[in-house]
C-alpha cells in the first residue's frame, strides 16, 4: 500500500486486511494516474468507497488541491483519519462518513463541484445502484471533469452502462478488475480533454 508518484512517493498507507476492505492494487492504482497524469494538479477530487484512501492521498500527492473522502464503514473512517494524520495533510482533506449515493445528492443541493470522482464499489453492489450513482455524479462534476470506475468484470454492466451527460473515453482490465473513465461533456456537447 505504498504511494506511487509525487512529493509522498514511497510513503506506506496503513490498511486493514479485512475481506471488506479491498484496497486498489498497485499496478491498477499506477495506470489510472499514469493516464490522468496531466489533469491532477489543482483538481478537486472526490474518492466514493473510500476504504483506506489509496486513490486520494496519491492524488494529493501528485498535486490534487484537495480532497473529499466518503465511506459508511467505521473501519474505513478510522483509517482515513490514521493515514491523513501520518501524512500530514489534513489541511486538504475532508472525510465524510455516509454512503456515496447520500453523498453526492447532498453534494448536489451544495451545488459543490469536483473536477475528478473515483469510484470503487463493493463488487456485489447491484447493477441499478451503480448506475443511479453514476447519473446523481454527473451533476456534481465540472464540464470536462473525469469519473473513474473501478470494479469486477461483470459483462451485463459494461454492456449497458450508459449514463447521460457522459462519454466513455477508457477502459482496460487487469486482472479480476475492469477501469473505466468517463468525461462530462461540456457545456457545448464536445469533449474539451481527451488522452
Amino acid at each position: 500500500m505504498k504511494i506511487t508518484g509525487g512529493y509522498l512517493k514511497g510513503r506506506t498507507l496503513f490498511y486493514n486486511k479485512k475481506p471488506e476492505l479491498r484496497p486498489t492494487r498497485g499496478i491498477v492504482k499506477k495506470a489510472i494516474f499514469d493516464m490522468l497524469a496531466p489533469y491532477i494538479s489543482h483538481s478537486r477530487i472526490l474518492e466514493l468507497f473510500a476504504g483506506t484512501g489509496a486513490i486520494g492521498f496519491e492524488a494529493l500527492s501528485r498535486g490534487a488541491e484537495s480532497v473529499v473522502f466518503v465511506d459508511n464503514n467505521v473501519r474505513s473512517i478510522k483509517l482515513l483519519e490514521k493515514n491523513c494524520k501520518f501524512l500530514d495533510v489534513k489541511e486538504r482533506v475532508r472525510i465524510v462518513k455516509t454512503d456515496a449515493q447520500h453523498a453526492l445528492t447532498k453534494f448536489q443541493k451544495k451545488h459543490m463541484k469536483f473536477d475528478m470522482i473515483f469510484a470503487d464499489p463493493p463488487y456485489h453492489l447491484s447493477f441499478e445502484k451503480i448506475q443511479g450513482m453514476i447519473s446523481t455524479a454527473v451533476s456534481v462534476l465540472v464540464d470536462g471533469g473525469f469519473f473513474v470506475l473501478e470494479s469486477a468484470k461483470i459483462k451485463k454492466l459494461f454492456e449497458d452502462l450508459q449514463v447521460s451527460g457522459f462519454v466513455k473515453i477508457k477502459e482496460k482490465v487487469y486482472g479480476s478488475t475492469r477501469v473505466q473513465i468517463y468525461q462530462k461533456r461540456t457545456a457545448d456537447c464536445c469533449i474539451s480533454r481527451k488522452f
